[in-house]
């Protein structure tokens, strides 16, 4: 990798949504959204658009900043042009949680228009994204598997981008706008979008090339990959179709959904198998943190699938649903993102700083900006304090759930830390003199520190 292909932004992505992602957790814990209040109150809708938009979507749009160029051969767009999606986002989703806080009576009525208006913007920095990030991969002369799952969850993306305008503007101006239809089918296919349609589609594409990457497996696509893209994009498309069309076909509507459901749930599970079909076939045995988080991400994919699928079926007693979206959210992508981030941060700050260097003194490596052992009990009280709130969610004790969040909450904020330790380390001048050593740069880190 050139230095032309290094994203000069990605860490200020990483910075922001980590930003999102510690108070939307704060939020929680300090009972402003579910499950402490109703998941409709306005300000569980505030939290989790927090927690989609400004964790999951900034996220996801810096990795692909450097994703998109890896795997294309292509730059993408002006580097300081880049910045104006991620400005527009961000100053959209702030107009957004104004204006569900002004629902929730916690400000003036007069910030209700900030909701629809802030998500237009949110929309417009989206499509500058997508159409950035898709022109280099649609150039390819062959589209590969993870292309086909990053362009599909842009268009996702996109899609669910435009309804949730859609249902801003019904919440801003319910007499002004005939259709009122808020919880029901529409905002099912909302939430499917983007956390499955935009958030797990994409993650999925960039694990086919990353797993293979870090952990040394088998380059060659499968078949299984293949059906596992057809399944899950097949199944969106025909819930979003039946929730949008069929509302005046009650009975063929829920059937064309449940297909639909099923079919994206048979998708992620032959996903589940591929990856294990990869780990299983790789040269590097021993696991690094990073990956080993990622097993544990995809554990709760897994138990997350399985809760779905109870939840659709109707077995049993129990409400699943909750407890299968919190996972997804918190166990799942959140998971994998924070520990595909012990990963990357090292890696770009690396790649900044030293690989101009590489041959002509002595630099660190990767694995000299990070400390394993020092970040592996923050990564084990993350996903056991997300197991113990799935647990608590499906018992029903919001109390217990909420001291579970507040733990992963905690967690997080060590991983943060362990992630600013390693963006901390110096630069290192290319005229600076050949006696400068590792030793001195972890003595200049510390000091840092």
């Amino acid at each position: 990798m050139t230095a032309t292909t290094i994203s000069r932004w990605a860490i200020l992505h990483f910075t922001i949504a980590l930003a999102a992602f510690l108070i939307a957790q704060a939020a929680i814990v300090a009972g402003w959204a579910y499950p402490a209040v109703s998941a409709e109150a306005p300000t569980s809708l505030a939290v989790l658009h927090l927690l989609t938009i400004g964790w999951l979507t900034v996220l996801i749009l810096g990795a692909l900043q450097q994703f998109v160029p890896m795997v294309s051969g292509r730059p993408t767009r002006n580097h300081c042009i880049a910045l104006l999606p991620l400005g527009a986002i961000v100053v959209g989703l702030s107009g957004m949680v104004a204006g569900f806080l002004s629902l929730a009576g916690v400000l003036q009525t007069e910030a209700l228009p900030a909701l629809p208006a802030g998500g237009l913007l949110v929309l417009s920095g989206i499509l500058a994204a997508a159409i950035s990030l898709a022109w280099p991969l649609l150039r390819k002369d062959r589209i590969e598997l993870p292309d086909r799952f990053v362009l599909a969850g842009l268009g996702f993306l996109l899609a669910t981008g435009a309804l949730g305008v859609l249902m801003a503007a019904i919440l801003a101006f319910p007499k002004s706008i005939p259709w009122l239809q808020i919880f029901g089918p529409p905002t099912s296919a909302h939430a499917a979008g983007g956390l499955i349609g935009w958030c797990t589609l994409t993650a999925m594409g960039m694990s086919y090339r990353l797993v293979v990457m870090f952990i040394s497996a088998p380059a060659n696509s499968s078949s299984l990959g293949r059906t596992t893209f057809a399944a899950t994009t097949s199944g969106l498309a025909v819930m979003w179709l039946a929730s949008l069309t069929l509302t005046d076909l009650p009975a063929l509507q829920t059937q064309a959904v449940t297909a639909g459901a099923t079919t994206v749930l048979l998708g992620m599970a032959l996903y589940l198998a591929d990856m294990t079909r990869l780990y299983r076939a790789r040269r590097q045995r021993a696991l690094e943190l990073h990956s080993a988080g990622a097993i544990a991400s995809l554990v709760a994919l897994g138990i997350g699938i399985a809760l779905l699928a109870v939840s659709r079926l109707g077995i049993g007693s129990l409400d699943t649903t909750a407890p299968a979206a919190y996972l997804l959210i918190f166990g799942w992508l959140s998971g994998l993102a924070l520990s595909q981030l012990y990963k990357l941060v090292p890696f770009l700050t690396w790649l900044h700083r030293y690989s101009r260097l590489l041959g002509r003194m002595s630099v660190p490596g990767m694995e000299d900006l990070t400390n394993e052992r020092r970040a592996a009990p923050w990564f084990v009280l993350y996903f056991a304090a997300v197991a113990l709130g799935t647990g608590c969610g499906l018992l029903a004790w919001p109390i217990l759930w909420r001291m579970a969040i507040a733990m992963h909450f905690l967690a997080t904020l060590g991983i943060v830390q362990e992630l600013w330790r390693t963006s901390r380390w110096p630069s290192v001048d290319a005229s600076a003199p050949k006696r400068t050593t590792i030793a001195g740069l972890q003595t200049q880190h510390g000091a840092l520190e």
